[in-house]
């Protein structure tokens, strides 16, 4: 298939950029403010086959030809590149460590292959776009930190246990580091650098 083919049997992106992007901003923002929080992003787009609806707009708000983006292997389909491509303007990279953005089918086992940022610019850390299966408002993970009163329960059953101590021994490092948006669908909820995450079970 030549590019114009592919190009033509594109699905659109956003109808109303400005609007749409605004939106989708929006919920991040809340996201990012109350984390551990779900949020629906409730837009009619339809991204390239394997990339969550929450993916797809978040990828369609955030990047540009600045945000350099890395996908899984399994996700890096020469539709959902081209899709990237030509409605975000990004430039798909096939290191994790070069990517602003990173979006992935699974928690990774290791936060050592992505950019963390420096000491003098940790706003620098990627931000990484996790999908996985569902997200459900109560379970056995508990958040606590800035924008969190208290502390408030998530369940994400795709993650496996182990992912959370690895992560938490990232956060060492602080102000540098990682953040997470793990969506599913159309849902999201975004866990940032600044979020402490215990398994209830360690607790008791």
């Amino acid at each position: 298939m030549s590019m114009d083919s592919m190009t033509q049997a594109l699905n659109p992106g956003f109808s109303d950029p400005v609007s749409q992007s605004q939106l989708v901003f929006r919920h991040l923002l809340d996201a990012m403010a109350r984390p551990g929080t779900v949020e629906t992003i409730d837009l009619g787009i339809e991204g390239p086959e394997k990339l969550d609806l929450a993916a797809t707009a978040i990828a369609l708000a955030l990047v540009d030809f600045e945000t350099p983006l890395y996908l899984a292997p399994v996700l890096s389909t020469p539709a959902a590149e081209t899709y990237l491509k030509f409605h975000c303007g990004t430039r798909i990279v096939t290191e994790p460590k070069d990517a602003s953005f990173a979006i992935l089918d699974e928690a990774p086992a290791d936060f050592g292959n992505f950019n963390a940022g420096t000491e003098e610019y940790p706003e620098l850390g990627a931000t990484l776009i996790i999908q996985v299966g569902t997200i459900e408002t109560a379970g056995s993970l508990s958040l606590t930190g800035p924008g969190i009163k208290d502390r408030t329960t998530l369940a994400l059953p795709d993650v496996p246990a182990a992912f959370w101590p690895v992560r938490t021994k990232s956060q060492r490092y602080f102000p540098r580091g990682i953040d997470l948006i793990f969506v599913s669908g159309a849902t999201m909820v975004a866990m940032p650098r600044t979020t402490n995450v215990t398994l209830q079970s360690e607790e008791e």
